[in-house]
């Protein structure tokens, strides 16, 4: 399991598509919303 970086839900990486790079590392969401969230300013939830 890993961290969804917007929300904190629990995300099995290998049962989500939902999932989005950043400087070679991959992060995975547990919905479409949380992705463009981070999307639109990754450092945010990063930092």
């Amino acid at each position: 399991m890993v961290t969804d970086p917007v929300c904190g839900t629990d995300v099995n990486p290998n049962d989500t598509e939902v999932q989005s790079e950043k400087d070679g590392d991959m992060y995975y969401f547990c919905s479409i919303d949380c992705r463009e969230k981070f999307e639109m300013n990754p450092d945010q939830y990063l930092s």
